[in-house]
């Protein structure tokens, strides 16, 4: 019996299955031109004859019902709250990866994406209090924090022939970190009051959670439910939603079921089994998935085991995130009525100015001081083959700010003018971002 090229189809699946990176930069920049489409869709319904349909359409109400229960929002508060904390579980999902076997798992690594991400949090936020200080807009200072992993990656990708590897990685893991950071931001200072009962049946139905995955329990329908009574809870506790999406991606185990070393031997045998089974069907010209279907069950459980839940549930939700969930945010969010759009007024507006150059300066001034004085205090070095003006350029690309910052727009702003100059500066600002990054990476040499 020849094993040779089963063993080869199965080496070749298992190598595609363990390259989350590559398939991270392909999925993120399909998705962030996906995301560029709709937005500039969202902005033509904004500002069209179909502005009132639209703006109906965004806050149709939606409920459920179960009994004497009733939850009804708005689409748009659904995309927000609900979706978004999907896409926010992701993000737990991948932070904790990289913090655990990732380009953060050691000191070392961390060190400079981390400093990176904290400069270009800090800068932008300090410009933007500069231009905003003692107005009710002061409450913006998060917005030019964030950076849009899909966006700034996908910019990247466009120029992966120009760059080195180590570049993207680099990239991806300041854009993490920078997650991490907006996530922090979202649950210290954009929280409503906290009501208690419902903080409490978040913190019961959470304990479940936690002892149910110590208990070795493994039906994931069971935390499917626990998973949404949580977020409902933190819904109604006053802690923004998103939050509960977070918490619970960093719970998702990332060790495999089955040990990898001891599962070769153990798939011998059940594919000495196949091997016997397609001879045996062969012969009696029988189905082979009806004469094997038993061992190949127990193959299906021997894949899945063998890669950890959080891979694997990362890979069954980015799509959806990706092509699903992050568009009809942009569709419900990004459509900003300009109306009597007076250009001068939105050029010296504190929001704007904050926003802008908070984004486009901020973001690759504060990446590449602080990335400077971590390789000068040698707590950690440059990847290989990326230069400070590399750097740079990574840093101009992380000015690129839209979902996030859209997102703490509508949570930190209350004023109607300063909330549509906040999504217009940012906007502008991803746009300006994106051209002078990929205009400097176009001058750019890959070692």
């Amino acid at each position: 019996m020849k094993r040779k090229p089963v063993l080869k189809g199965a080496a070749k699946a298992v190598e595609k299955i363990m390259s989350p990176i590559d398939h991270f930069m392909h999925l993120e920049a399909s998705s962030g031109i996906l995301l560029l489409i709709v937005t500039v869709i969202a902005l033509f319904l904004a500002n069209s004859g179909f502005h009132e349909a639209y703006e109906h359409f965004i806050h149709t109400p939606i409920g459920v019902t179960f009994g004497h229960f009733e939850l009804k929002m708005g689409l748009q508060h659904w995309v927000n709250d609900a979706l978004m904390a999907i896409f926010f579980f992701v993000v737990g999902m991948e932070i904790k990866r990289e913090l655990v076997k990732g380009e953060l798992s050691t000191p070392k690594q961390a060190a400079l994406p981390m400093f990176a991400a904290l400069g270009g949090m800090l800068v932008p936020a300090l410009i933007y209090v500069f231009f905003n200080f003692g107005t009710e807009n002061i409450s913006g200072w998060g917005i030019p924090m964030a950076t849009d992993i899909a966006f700034a990656v996908g910019i990247l990708s466009l120029m992966s022939k120009r760059v080195p590897f180590a570049l993207k990685v680099f990239l991806l893991a300041l854009a993490i970190v920078d997650d991490l950071g907006a996530v922090l931001v979202i649950a210290f200072f954009y929280t409503s009051e906290l009501s208690t009962s419902a903080f409490a049946v978040a913190g019961a139905s959470l304990g479940l959670i936690v002892l149910l995955m110590f208990s070795g329990i493994e039906k994931v329908i069971i935390y499917i439910i626990l998973g949404l009574i949580f977020w409902f809870a933190v819904l109604q506790s006053g802690i923004h939603a998103t939050i509960a999406g977070v918490i619970l991606g960093f719970l998702v185990p990332t060790e495999p079921i089955f040990n990898k070393k001891l599962l070769p031997g153990a798939l011998t045998p059940l594919l000495d089994d196949i091997h016997k089974k397609i001879d045996l069907a062969a012969d009696k010209s029988e189905d082979l998935s009806s004469a094997a279907h038993h061992e190949f069950l127990q193959l299906k459980k021997f894949a899945e085991g063998a890669e950890s839940p959080l891979d694997r549930t990362i890979h069954a939700l980015h799509t959806w995130v990706g092509f699903v969930i992050m568009p009809l945010f942009a569709l419900v969010n990004a459509g900003v009525h300009i109306g009597d759009f007076n250009a001068s007024e939105f050029v010296g507006h504190p929001v704007s100015l904050g926003v802008i150059l908070g984004l486009v300066l901020g973001k690759p001034i504060g990446v590449l001081i602080f990335s400077f004085l971590a390789v000068k205090l040698k707590i950690s070095s440059l990847p290989q083959g990326v230069t400070w003006y590399h750097i740079t350029c990574a840093g101009m690309l992380a000015g690129i700010g839209f979902t996030m910052a859209i997102f703490i727009s509508n949570l930190a702003l209350t004023d109607p003018l300063g909330g549509t100059y906040s999504k217009l500066g940012i906007l502008a600002a991803s746009l300006i971002a994106s051209v002078i990054g990929l205009t400097m990476l176009a001058f750019s040499k890959a070692k």
